[in-house]
């Protein structure tokens, strides 16, 4: 067998976690720059809570328009390349352009306009790929390698982050604007390449004039129509147990909004901590718990289950974040900054692993693009929201409301999971399978 023959996502297990490993890697960038890197950059040279805010809002805001994204990936593809590859592939060229781009204006920390519009492009490409590669997973993992490999997309994700805080800080403080996104645009570059030697299913084009024909499993099930498309996502997402699922997702990601804009501040104004001070202590945390993520979050998830698994994460965390709140007198002390940061990361991966494996298992394969999107999205606009709610806390001198806010909002989601049950398989993934040939992809040939 050639090496052409062999990277094929429906035929290696292992591929196709390289995979997930991978492109949520490169993710990490964006990420650990604009809700990191960047802020604690600005914050060290003098940039109020609000300015710092608007930046890291500003970055989350397309996570929160990803719906979009869906519909639009779902609609339109390039069957002869697979069902998401085309997309993939275009949205991390643009990350890279992007990057490009931003070292080029190379805008001072002062200049929040631009700061912001450079993480808000970025970040919607990155959103792009994001929603093609989460789709990709929803049309090709196995039922029982979907928690295996929300550990992987979440794990890969932090261990990017972390990269792009230390390395992004790093060169921020050294070398300046310029030179940190010329770096970092080396990494999406790289993993694009790796995009364009793979294929989604047998004998499809590995580029678009390449030899190649759509596989036949997608041609089956693609949309080709606006109306369907929207009635059957609208129809999966208003079922009664999505909409149960869509405030959760939301109150999910509102501490990691509230931390990004208000712990650069903590940080270097409370505790006087220096930017790489700061950015390295972040990106070991979010390290370890994207380490955590690999090697124990899928199995420790799969084991318990992902309701049972949030509903303890979840329930311990309540108290961690009222404590903190009570703490105001000893944000000074390094030690327990360092305990609460590296707490609350190895706690958000795996509260988010759980989350996807349960959203996962609520997507109809059809319309996985859409559905799953409008979950994500749903749960991303959690980000700038809880953003939004350190402005109105610690930007007006109330830093100690917003963690007692968050302990309230994740407590609503403990309560809503232990009155809600939510499915431990997807019904709908099965169903189409028993009627579209090869309808859970082709049987792994190397596992």
């Amino acid at each position: 067998m050639t090496s052409g023959e062999r990277l094929i996502l429906t035929q290696s297990k292992p591929l196709r976690l390289l995979t997930l490993f991978l492109f949520y890697f490169t993710q990490g960038f964006p990420i650990g720059l604009f809700f990191y890197a960047v802020p604690a950059w600005m914050a060290t040279n003098g940039a109020s809570t609000g300015a710092v805010a608007a930046v890291v809002g500003a970055a989350s805001l397309p996570w929160s328009l990803k719906l979009v994204n869906g519909f639009l990936i779902d609609r339109y593809t390039f069957l002869p390349m697979g069902r998401r590859r085309i997309w993939i592939i275009g949205a991390q060229g643009v990350i890279v352009l992007v990057l490009l781009a931003g070292a080029s204006l190379s805008p001072p920390y002062s200049d929040v306009f631009m700061l912001s519009a450079i993480g808000f492009t970025a970040n919607m490409a990155v959103t792009f790929q994001d929603v093609g590669i989460d789709s990709l997973a929803v049309d090709i993992m196995a039922e029982d390698e979907r928690a295996k490999a929300g550990g992987v997309m979440f794990g890969a994700q932090m261990l990017g982050i972390s990269g792009a805080t230390a390395l992004g800080g790093s060169l921020l403080e050294s070398l300046g604007f310029a030179a940190c996104m010329v770096v970092a645009a080396m990494v999406p570059l790289s993993v694009m390449i790796y995009g364009m030697a793979i294929r989604e299913r047998d004998g499809e084009r590995r580029l678009p004039w390449s030899a190649g024909t759509s596989h036949p499993r997608n041609l089956a099930i693609h949309v080709a129509a606006w109306a369907p498309l929207l009635r059957n996502g609208i129809l999966a997402v208003i079922a009664p147990l999505s909409l149960a699922l869509l405030p959760m997702l939301l109150l999910r990601a509102m501490p990691a909004g509230a931390h990004e804009a208000f712990h650069p501040i903590l940080t270097t104004k409370i505790a006087g901590w220096s930017l790489s001070e700061y950015t390295n202590v972040m990106s070991t945390a979010q390290l370890v718990a994207g380490l955590l993520g690999l090697t124990v979050g899928g199995w420790a998830i799969d084991a318990l289950g992902a309701q049972r698994s949030l509903i303890i994460i979840m329930s311990l965390a309540i108290p961690v974040f009222i404590g903190m709140g009570l703490a105001r007198d000893y944000w000074t002390n390094d030690a327990l900054l360092l305990t609460y940061f590296f707490g609350y990361e190895v706690i958000a991966t795996f509260v988010n692993i759980a989350m996807v494996t349960i959203a996962m298992r609520m997507c109809s394969p059809a319309v996985a693009a859409t559905q799953f999107t409008v979950y994500m999205a749903i749960a991303n606009f959690g980000r700038p929201l809880g953003a939004s709610l350190a402005a109105a806390t610690a930007g007006v001198g109330s830093p100690m409301l917003l963690y007692w806010s968050l302990a309230g909002s994740w407590a609503i989601v403990v309560v809503l999971l232990l009155v809600i049950r939510f499915p431990g398989d997807n019904r709908a993934f099965h169903d189409t399978a028993e009627v579209l040939p090869q309808g859970e992809g082709l049987a792994p040939l190397r596992d």
